[in-house]
């Protein structure tokens, strides 16, 4: 007889496939993303350029790992959704009242969680192009990469389901284990701060110390990460193990394997052993998960609403009408802790910054750094494009007040979307700031930068309106995500070609006329977007409200 949970498995599996053939959308989509990777394969084997060291993709490695791991274990001992992932509520239904033994259903859900680890890294089989160009690696080594991640995504919730259980009532013991986290890894980077420090005094002219300096020291910081920064734990071990498999140190690559083995058997022994039953800690997790499902099933958006209010002043101090819209949105973002910038638009941030440093390694022997903007200002954007549609107007137009506000409804829509643009433009130059400097790219396309990151932010936010128009009583988010892709790019294509043509005709030096294209062409196609979408506010039942 097979075992409940093994059949339980297959069951799931099996649905899942025949879910997928009954909706010709979902296998279009699988289709469609088996075809841009093959795409991607095929166009990368065309880039080729000399292999820089493997220790720098070792180095990178070490830095993504750490930020997703640090995101999922901080999240995961406050409590919050990334604890117990690997449970949904029909197994509480299910498999809690049956007769089996709590650690069965706790090794069910790990390794349902290892799945969804891996799945999570499927967007990384995308980055091949230039990691085959920049390091000469072979598919079967990205394969690795994704497996590395997958790795510290899991060890990384086991090990704050391990600590959440364990300090679970005591919000002192929780309060210390967070700040032993931040203390080590703030000690890590500053021993990494320490070790770039030596390469900045040193320069092989005036003219050049900046960039001499930068190089230097992004070099010594990957040495650094490649050799100290894989004990790191969790993140740096798998790091090491798949830097290990690349460079033939098989003895490092089985050192971090033995650490990540004991992380994960330590974890689940505090787990097992723990008197509190996990059973209870699991209810949570489910009822916030289950109630994403609902909510996007019935077209609206999931309430998050933050475990810690900053009260502070009540009431509105400034505004009337609808621009009571655009200080309410402020005070929200007051009272949650955020003061401008998400914590998921920090992390976008960060990232195009790291990738603006790597950019400049890579194109380092290009004669000029046009290659390394293009490529960091295309990722920036695409990310944008994701980021945009978590703004604050498709929360507030689930909900019924502002239709009822006695306001023209194109003055709303304004006011509702004003508060995302305003921090799209201090966005724009706390990113590319640093962007600019660190690829040198100059005063005057550094603010041109600023301006085409802005009219981008204008058209994403247009389109979102557009999506919300056209869209408004469709209950499926995947139709409306595909719709809003495929829209964005439409309504992007002309600032691109205008952008590529005034770019040829090279009466400006470097990608200022690029920008200068795209900002010309993007603000008129987003105001009249916005235009001719101005009713969308004055009939709720336009929005299914």
């Amino acid at each position: 007889m097979k075992s409940p949970l093994v059949y339980l498995t297959a069951v799931k599996l099996k649905n899942q496939l025949k879910e997928a053939v009954k909706h010709p959308a979902k296998l279009f989509y699988v289709i469609f993303l088996a075809a841009m990777l093959a795409v991607t394969v095929i166009g990368g084997r065309d880039a080729e350029m000399d292999p820089r060291p493997l220790y720098e993709l070792t180095a990178i490695m070490v830095l993504f790992y750490s930020l997703m791991f640090l995101m999922t274990f901080i999240n995961g001992l406050n409590g919050g959704a990334g604890n117990y992932p690997m449970f949904t509520l029909s197994d509480v239904s299910m498999l809690f009242p049956s007769p089996l033994k709590p650690n069965k259903v706790l090794f069910y859900g790990l390794t349902r969680q290892l799945g969804l680890s891996l799945l999570l890294g499927f967007f990384l089989l995308f980055q091949y192009t230039w990691l085959h160009a920049a390091y000469g690696i072979e598919y079967i080594h990205l394969v690795l990469i994704v497996v590395g991640y997958a790795m510290c995504l899991f060890l990384g919730q086991v090990c704050a389901m391990a600590a959440y259980t364990r300090t679970s009532g005591n919000d002192d013991a929780r309060r210390v284990l967070r700040y032993i986290v931040y203390a080590v890894t703030l000690g890590f980077v500053a021993w990494l701060v320490l070790s770039c420090l030596p390469q900045i005094t040193v320069g092989a002219n005036p003219d050049d110390m900046f960039s001499f300096a930068l190089f230097g020291s992004v070099e010594a910081g990957a040495k650094f990460l490649s050799t100290i920064g894989i004990f790191f734990p969790v993140s740096g071990w798998a790091a090491g193990f798949i830097g290990g498999i690349f460079t033939g140190d098989y003895a490092v690559a089985g050192i971090c394997v033995l650490l990540m083995l004991a992380a994960f058997a330590i974890s689940l022994l505090l787990v097992v052993k723990n008197k509190n039953n996990y059973y209870e800690d699991v209810l949570q997790t489910a009822e916030v998960a289950q109630s994403a499902i609902t909510a996007k099933k019935e077209g609206r958006p999931a309430e998050v609403t933050p475990k810690k209010v900053r009260v502070g002043k009540t009431g509105l101090e400034r505004g009337s009408g609808a621009s009571a819209m655009f200080h309410k949105h402020l005070l929200e973002n007051r009272r949650s802790g955020v003061f401008l910038f998400s914590k998921m638009t920090v992390v976008f941030m960060l990232i195009t910054i790291g990738c603006a440093v790597l950019y400049s390694f890579i194109f380092s022997e290009e004669e000029d750094n046009t290659a390394a903007f293009v490529a960091v200002f295309a990722m920036s954007t695409y990310m944008q494009m994701f980021s945009e549609s978590m703004g604050r107007f498709s929360w507030e137009i689930s909900k019924p007040y502002i239709y009822l506000m006695p306001e023209p409804p194109f003055k709303k829509l304004l006011w509702a979307t004003a508060e995302t643009l305003m921090a799209d433009c201090v966005e724009a130059v706390c990113l590319f700031v640093p962007i600019g400097v660190i690829l040198n790219i100059g005063p005057l396309d550094t603010v041109l930068c600023i301006l085409t990151r802005i009219t981008f932010s204008l058209l994403f936010t247009s389109g979102n309106i557009l999506v919300e128009r056209v869209f408004g009583t469709v209950r499926s988010k995947g139709l409306i995500l595909f719709f809003y892709i495929i829209a964005l790019m439409i309504m992007a294509v002309p600032g691109i070609i205008l952008g590529v043509f005034a770019m040829g005709l090279e009466f400006l030096p470097g990608a200022a006329g690029m920008l200068l294209g795209m900002i010309a062409a993007n603000v008129p196609i987003a105001l009249l977007v916005m235009f001719l979408c101005r009713n969308v506010l004055q009939y709720a039942e336009l929005n299914g409200n």
